[in-house]
């Protein structure tokens, strides 16, 4: 799809001195309308988001807001390139290369988006209170006032707009937006809004000017002359509430006259909506027992399609947070269909992460002194050479975002699985422990990357520790590079050229039960026989029956392929008990930590 040169569009920021921010470059310019920070919790990803909506909440209205950290942004809007500078107090603006001063630039809305859009379903307030809340106030004060509803340049949304954004998507003539009725129907599972109920606080609309808003409330309520109530609350059906607002002329209309009425605070004009919804599968409910995937959905879906324009910013905070993570794919297709609106996202999630594009991916991490930053170059090209093939740029930077002290990498993705449920029911005993866990495919790639993370000259600050197979293979891929510790020699360190060893790089072969002598031993083991015997059974019961034109060898494979797969599956509700004997695993790895 061609964009549109006039499209909003950023294009590089610089931050400095803001929160755990100490000075931080972004560059935009390549990521076509949708940028993606990951990295863990704390590494100040949705810090951005914040420096983002001061910068702007600053140039709307100066006197409501002024950051108090000094930036650069560089945007496209309207065909022009715009460079805006604060250092200390002092704007610069620069308008195609050239210079405009500050009352010169305000008087050119179309230097600026227009609007500023923020999605957030979390539980903190900062950023309504610090960014978004005085320019409601500013907003509620001069509305009130007003015959007409100006547009609102910083947009906070969150679960408080769940039944306005339903009434908004609804209100589209499904016969012509089949993509808003598939959602509806088909992804929300709604097939129609069978009544509406407003309650009203007509103290407060007495105080009101005649606009649409008290248009809005006296059309529904069929009052006439003085904006006074019959009654604190109206129902009605879909149908009527369509009808009686289709003067309205388009959806973001009707959705900024239902916001304007429901703002927060004491200040409300509608001071509920119910709304009973009729499901596919002929269920009668309340909005508010949607899940909350779903009601994160609806937000971002009337988001793009009726809030914003080609000329906004959306800044999405976890957006796939409480969405299942079978369903993470829908919500980067939902974000594709509208390239041009100017996204910036931040997530913690590999599973949405991977989702995009590597041009897409920005990744952060804390650096040594404790302030975010972007992930090494170094590093990055480094850990891109060694999981070559075996990682993607999305993978590799979580792991190079990772903040915690020790890093494990085990073989495959069931050992991975298995460590970490062993570790949520065992870590109790181990209060000292944290630890990310990546997979390698294979012990070979642990022994490759181990020694060559340890070869670089680069600091890694933290240790990291191979967890082999008690196998050929794993007992083949520790001899060679590896020496035995001196206080254990169950654990072997990584031997550098010198001789002497390393303190960062650790490699272990998963501790044996005695019972097991001189036979393999992989993570499936750590359990009671009975367990890996039973998802053996059910593999077996599955493969039943398709064993034509397939060699022992393939059929032996695919059983132990898919067993491996059922235990690791049913390993998520085991009891703690059950993970008994994992413990000397987390021994080994307790002791290393000490080292």
């Amino acid at each position: 799809m061609i964009m549109e040169t006039n499209n909003f569009r950023l294009q590089y920021i610089k931050i400095e001195d803001f929160k755990n921010i100490k000075s931080l470059e972004l560059d935009f310019s390549d990521k076509d309308g949708i940028t993606v920070l990951i990295g863990n919790n704390g590494c100040g990803k949705s810090n951005i988001l914040e420096a983002l909506s001061s910068i702007f909440a600053g140039l709307y209205l100066n006197r409501l807001h002024k950051p108090n950290f000094n930036y650069i942004i560089k945007y496209r809007i309207n065909n022009n390139l715009v460079e805006i500078t604060l250092n200390g107090s002092v704007y610069s603006f620069i308008i195609n290369g050239k210079k405009l001063n500050k009352t010169e630039f305000s008087s050119h809305k179309e230097y600026l988006p227009k609007n500023v859009i923020a999605c957030y379903s979390g539980e903190s307030q900062r950023l309504w209170e610090n960014y978004y809340w005085p320019y409601y106030k500013n907003y509620i004060s001069t509305i009130k006032k007003s015959t007409s509803i100006p547009d609102l340049p910083m947009i906070y949304i969150n679960r408080y707009n769940i039944e306005i954004s339903l009434l908004t998507l609804f209100s589209y003539d499904f016969d012509v937006f089949d993509d808003v009725r598939k959602f509806c129907n088909n992804t929300l599972k709604i097939k129609n809004i069978v009544e509406i109920t407003f309650y009203y606080n007509a103290k407060i609309i007495k105080e009101w000017n005649e606009n649409s808003v008290i248009q809005m409330v006296k059309t529904l309520n069929n009052v006439e002359g003085n904006p006074i109530l019959s009654a604190d609350k109206v129902s009605l059906s879909l149908k009527e509430f369509k009808n009686k607002l289709s003067y309205l002329s388009h959806e973001r209309e009707l959705f900024k006259t239902l916001y304007a009425a429901t703002m927060p605070k004491e200040d409300k004009i509608i001071t509920g909506i119910e709304l009973k919804l009729e499901l596919n599968n002929g269920d009668i409910i309340n909005s508010s027992e949607l899940s909350e995937g779903e009601k994160k959905y609806l937000l971002m879906k009337v988001i793009l399609e009726t809030i914003a324009d080609e000329n906004s910013l959306l800044l999405f905070d976890e957006p796939d947070a409480h969405i299942h993570i079978c369903r993470k794919a829908e919500l980067k297709d939902l974000l594709d269909k509208y390239p041009n609106r100017e996204k910036v996202l931040v997530t913690h999630s590999p599973t949405l992460a991977i989702k995009f594009e590597d041009k897409h991916i920005e990744g952060l991490c804390l650096d040594s002194n404790g302030y975010a930053s972007k992930i090494d170059g170094d590093k990055a090209k480094l850990v891109a050479q060694l999981t070559n093939g075996l990682w993607n740029i999305q993978e590799q930077n979580i792991f190079l975002s990772s903040t915690k002290s020790i890093t494990l990498l085990v073989e495959g993705k069931t050992d991975k699985i298995h460590i970490e449920e062993a570790f949520k029911h065992l870590k109790i005993n181990f209060p000292n422990l944290d630890f990310d866990v990546f997979a390698m495919n294979g012990s070979d790639h642990i022994r490759e990357v181990l020694i060559g993370l340890s070869c670089s000259e680069i600091q890694w600050n933290k240790k990291f520790i191979g967890i082999f197979d008690n196998d050929d293979a794993g007992i083949k891929d520790t001899k060679s590079g590896f020496e035995k510790e001196t206080s254990n020699p169950k654990i072997k360190h990584v031997k550098y050229g010198d001789g002497q060893p390393s303190h960062s790089f650790y490699a272990v072969l998963l501790p044996k039960k005695t019972e097991f002598g001189d036979h393999a031993f992989t993570i499936e083991n750590c359990y009671e026989p009975e367990k890996y015997q039973e998802a053996f059974k059910q593999a077996m019961a599955e493969k039943e029956g398709h064993f034509v034109g397939l060699s022992i060898d393939i059929i032996a494979d695919d059983l132990k392929n898919k067993a491996k797969t059922l235990l690791a599956e049913q390993a998520k509700s085991f009891e703690m008990s059950e993970f008994e004997g994992f413990k000397p695993i987390f021994d080994l790895i307790e002791e290393i930590r000490k080292l």
